[in-house]
Protein backbone atom coordinates (compact mmCIF):
# COMPACT_ATOMS: atom_id res chain seq x y z
CA UNK A 1 0.00 0.00 0.00
CA UNK A 2 1.20 3.36 -0.57
CA UNK A 3 1.71 6.10 1.43
CA UNK A 4 -0.13 9.15 0.10
CA UNK A 5 0.35 12.45 2.14
CA UNK A 6 -2.32 14.89 1.67
CA UNK A 7 -1.53 18.64 1.28
CA UNK A 8 -5.06 20.18 3.33
CA UNK A 9 -5.45 23.48 3.18
CA UNK A 10 -4.95 25.00 6.87
CA UNK A 11 -5.88 27.89 9.00
CA UNK A 12 -4.65 31.08 8.70
CA UNK A 13 -2.45 31.07 11.89
CA UNK A 14 -1.05 27.56 11.80
CA UNK A 15 2.26 28.40 9.58
CA UNK A 16 2.93 31.48 11.60
CA UNK A 17 2.52 29.24 14.57
CA UNK A 18 4.39 26.44 13.59
CA UNK A 19 7.47 28.67 12.67
CA UNK A 20 7.32 30.19 16.55
CA UNK A 21 7.35 26.60 17.68
CA UNK A 22 10.27 25.44 15.54
CA UNK A 23 12.01 28.68 16.02
CA UNK A 24 12.13 27.78 19.32
CA UNK A 25 14.60 25.29 19.45
CA UNK A 26 16.63 27.65 17.56
CA UNK A 27 17.84 29.23 21.54
CA UNK A 28 19.06 25.67 21.94
CA UNK A 29 21.22 25.64 19.19
CA UNK A 30 22.53 28.34 19.81
CA UNK A 31 23.48 27.00 23.05
CA UNK A 32 25.13 23.85 21.29
CA UNK A 33 27.14 25.96 19.52
CA UNK A 34 28.99 27.73 22.00
CA UNK A 35 29.26 24.16 23.86
CA UNK A 36 30.95 23.09 20.56
CA UNK A 37 33.68 26.21 20.52
CA UNK A 38 34.39 25.34 24.24
CA UNK A 39 34.46 22.00 23.43
CA UNK A 40 37.00 23.22 20.24
CA UNK A 41 39.00 25.34 21.82
CA UNK A 42 40.09 22.84 24.35
CA UNK A 43 41.09 20.19 21.94
CA UNK A 44 43.21 23.12 20.16
CA UNK A 45 44.90 22.79 24.04
CA UNK A 46 45.40 19.90 24.31
CA UNK A 47 47.30 19.41 20.91
CA UNK A 48 49.46 22.12 21.66
CA UNK A 49 50.42 20.89 25.10
CA UNK A 50 51.07 17.31 23.68
CA UNK A 51 53.15 18.75 20.62
CA UNK A 52 54.85 20.84 23.34
CA UNK A 53 55.89 17.88 25.03
CA UNK A 54 56.52 15.68 22.19
CA UNK A 55 59.56 18.32 21.11
CA UNK A 56 61.04 18.40 24.81
CA UNK A 57 61.09 14.54 25.00
CA UNK A 58 64.20 14.30 22.68
CA UNK A 59 66.23 16.24 25.03
CA UNK A 60 65.38 14.60 28.10
CA UNK A 61 66.66 12.17 30.75
CA UNK A 62 65.29 8.84 31.18
CA UNK A 63 63.38 10.18 34.08
CA UNK A 64 62.33 13.08 32.75
CA UNK A 65 61.35 11.32 29.28
CA UNK A 66 59.01 8.45 31.44
CA UNK A 67 57.53 11.60 33.66
CA UNK A 68 56.80 13.37 29.85
CA UNK A 69 55.44 10.26 28.43
CA UNK A 70 52.88 9.97 31.49
CA UNK A 71 51.59 13.24 30.89
CA UNK A 72 51.30 12.48 27.21
CA UNK A 73 48.91 9.79 28.05
CA UNK A 74 47.04 12.01 30.31
CA UNK A 75 46.38 14.10 27.22
CA UNK A 76 45.59 11.49 24.81
CA UNK A 77 42.98 10.77 27.29
CA UNK A 78 41.64 14.19 27.51
CA UNK A 79 41.61 14.26 23.97
CA UNK A 80 40.02 11.07 23.52
CA UNK A 81 37.09 12.85 26.34
CA UNK A 82 37.17 16.30 24.21
CA UNK A 83 36.38 14.39 20.94
CA UNK A 84 33.91 12.34 22.22
CA UNK A 85 32.40 15.36 23.79
CA UNK A 86 32.56 17.00 20.45
CA UNK A 87 30.64 14.08 18.46
CA UNK A 88 27.95 14.09 21.17
CA UNK A 89 27.15 17.75 20.57
CA UNK A 90 27.38 17.64 17.35
CA UNK A 91 24.93 15.00 17.30
CA UNK A 92 22.87 16.74 19.53
CA UNK A 93 23.07 19.85 17.18
CA UNK A 94 21.78 17.71 14.74
CA UNK A 95 18.95 16.45 16.48
CA UNK A 96 17.83 19.61 17.47
CA UNK A 97 18.12 20.98 14.04
CA UNK A 98 16.00 17.81 12.95
CA UNK A 99 13.59 18.99 15.14
CA UNK A 100 13.07 21.86 13.48
CA UNK A 101 12.76 20.54 9.91
CA UNK A 102 9.97 18.09 11.29
CA UNK A 103 7.83 20.65 13.14
CA UNK A 104 8.09 22.87 10.08
CA UNK A 105 7.29 20.13 7.42
CA UNK A 106 4.81 18.89 9.44
CA UNK A 107 2.47 21.98 8.98
CA UNK A 108 2.62 20.93 5.40
CA UNK A 109 1.69 17.90 5.54
CA UNK A 110 -1.73 16.19 7.39
CA UNK A 111 1.01 14.18 9.60
CA UNK A 112 0.79 13.63 13.77
CA UNK A 113 4.71 14.13 14.22
CA UNK A 114 4.48 14.32 17.78
CA UNK A 115 5.99 10.99 18.80
CA UNK A 116 8.68 11.87 16.39
CA UNK A 117 9.26 15.33 17.57
CA UNK A 118 9.30 13.71 21.38
CA UNK A 119 11.78 11.23 20.51
CA UNK A 120 14.60 13.17 18.35
CA UNK A 121 13.97 15.38 21.64
CA UNK A 122 14.82 13.24 23.98
CA UNK A 123 17.47 11.79 22.24
CA UNK A 124 19.16 15.50 21.35
CA UNK A 125 18.72 15.71 25.06
CA UNK A 126 20.83 12.78 25.77
CA UNK A 127 23.19 13.31 23.50
CA UNK A 128 23.51 16.99 24.82
CA UNK A 129 23.70 15.56 28.58
CA UNK A 130 26.87 12.65 27.50
CA UNK A 131 28.33 15.74 25.99
CA UNK A 132 28.42 17.90 29.29
CA UNK A 133 29.56 14.68 31.37
CA UNK A 134 32.44 14.29 28.89
CA UNK A 135 33.54 17.71 29.18
CA UNK A 136 33.47 17.81 33.08
CA UNK A 137 35.29 15.13 32.79
CA UNK A 138 37.85 16.35 30.73
CA UNK A 139 37.92 19.46 32.75
CA UNK A 140 38.85 16.77 35.64
CA UNK A 141 41.85 15.11 33.60
CA UNK A 142 43.26 18.74 32.60
CA UNK A 143 43.22 19.43 36.88
CA UNK A 144 44.69 16.46 37.39
CA UNK A 145 47.32 17.16 35.25
CA UNK A 146 48.02 20.38 36.59
CA UNK A 147 48.52 18.79 40.14
CA UNK A 148 50.36 16.45 38.97
CA UNK A 149 52.91 17.50 36.41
Amino acid sequence: MALILLVAPHPAGALPETIRLAVTPVFLLAGISGLLGVITTRLARIVDRARLLKERTGAATVAQERELQEELMLHRRRMLMASRAFACATTSFLLVATVVVVLFVSTLATMDVTPLVALLFVLAMGSLMTAVVLLLREVQLGSLALRRF
